[in-house]
């Protein structure tokens, strides 16, 4: 890789993440709401999994099933998943998004869709446009 490139990665991942991250922090304050960062991508990863085994939750987020187990009882606790019994196997424990669980995800995405926007509106159209595609442009190699 030349130096150019190399640069320029460099300084794309570290504008990248910071601003992940401050968008991330943005939403979780105007949420302002009990759960932890954790506890919100566990619920995220719920719906995306669509009702998962603990022990498949526990391989995605890269932790021990006791860990998982914790996360989850408190999450069940809130009010925000419940537990279920696999119909044909009563030993495989589902984790599903409740109501609450369901309505406190749409809000974080409309918060976070509107911090989005507000950032995005700062670039003149040509540069939006341009910021669009390379992303879509990026998005497609991988």
């Amino acid at each position: 890789m030349d130096e150019l490139l190399l640069s320029y990665t460099d300084r794309f991942r570290t504008s990248f993440e910071l601003t992940h991250r401050k968008i991330g922090q943005a939403v979780f304050t105007e949420l302002a709401t009990d759960l932890t960062m954790p506890q919100f991508f566990m619920l995220y990863m719920i719906r995306k999994e669509v009702s998962p085994k603990q022990s498949h939750l526990a391989d995605k987020m890269g932790v021990k099933p006791s860990a998982i187990t914790v996360m989850i009882d408190r999450l069940v606790q809130s009010k925000h998943v419940i537990r279920k019994h696999h119909d044909t196997d009563r030993r495989i424990v589902l984790v599903e998004l409740t109501e609450h669980g369901k309505e406190v995800l749409k809000q974080a995405e409309e918060v976070h869709k509107q911090f989005m926007a507000k950032g995005l509106s700062q670039l003149p159209p040509d540069e939006l446009r341009i910021l669009v595609e390379s992303f879509e442009k990026l998005a497609s190699y991988y």
